[in-house]
């Protein structure tokens, strides 16, 4: 760890302008880890908006160096799982190589998660269908797992971050019941999902561990750092604190 500062600094990139899961982070972490936020400000308009965004996840892993940051953690899985699995690990090799810094990303970390829990099929969620969506479960493909199913648990015409919390549970909940069986996991994709409060009761409902994106941030950045203390409340993850398992 850098010697100019007290404590951890953890290096964020936000692709969305005041994103409440940075709090949710925040809430979960201890007092120690001190939070640099970025931000890209994303307007979520167009599919190239994720495929040129490689340049300025550049300038803002950059400025975070700079900033003496311990760890950083460029988020937001769309554009990064729109290069491709491949690319993204090599997307964190330069930016290890180029500043010393150990560099995770949304998807890293949730290909991380997955196998410390012994997870090899799962069914994931997201706010977007059609392209984007094959994009995702192409990228956990590549890294290794069987998608059993890959989109949106609600009408096509609905906006996930527009439900309630116990409107998206009764959704996940209901939409998992249909989705084929043999599923070890529920992989949620998107960290605004206002789900927290309510993953143990997904988790009782469907029987298998849910990986809601702010409880596998908080995971992978606590292993990372050699602590192991578990957390109830939050589902399985964090109730076990499965040790960080480095990819073959």
């Amino acid at each position: 760890m850098s010697e100019t500062h007290d404590g951890v600094r953890l290096g964020v990139v936000k692709p969305k302008l005041h994103p409440k899961s940075l709090e949710d982070l925040a809430a979960l972490l201890p007092g120690d880890i001190e939070m640099i936020p970025e931000y890209i400000g994303f307007a979520y308009g167009s599919l190239d908006e994720f495929r040129n965004a490689m340049p300025t996840y550049e300038e803002k892993v950059a400025a975070l160096a700079a900033q003496h940051c311990d760890l950083i953690h460029p988020e937001g899985a769309p554009p990064f799982m729109m290069q491709g699995y491949a690319a993204e690990c090599a997307y964190i090799k330069k930016w290890e190589a180029a500043y010393g810094v150990p560099v995770f990303t949304t998807g890293s970390t949730q290909v991380a998660a997955m196998r410390a829990l012994g997870i090899t099929r799962f069914v994931g969620y997201t706010p977007f269908a059609g392209e984007l969506a094959q994009a995702f479960a192409r990228y956990f493909t590549d890294a290794g797992f069987e998608v059993l199913s890959m989109g949106k648990p609600i009408a096509e015409d609905e906006d996930v971050y527009q439900l309630t919390t116990e409107e998206i549970r009764d959704r996940i909940i209901g939409s998992f019941a249909r989705e084929p069986a043999g599923a070890q996991a529920l992989y949620i994709l998107g960290s605004d999902w206002r789900a927290l409060d309510v993953l143990l009761d997904v988790e009782t409902a469907i029987g298998v561990p849910v990986l809601h994106p702010v409880v596998v941030r908080c995971w992978y950045i606590l292993t990372q750092l050699g602590r192991h203390q578990t957390f109830t409340g939050h589902g399985q993850l964090l109730s076990q604190m499965p040790p960080f398992a480095a990819p073959e």
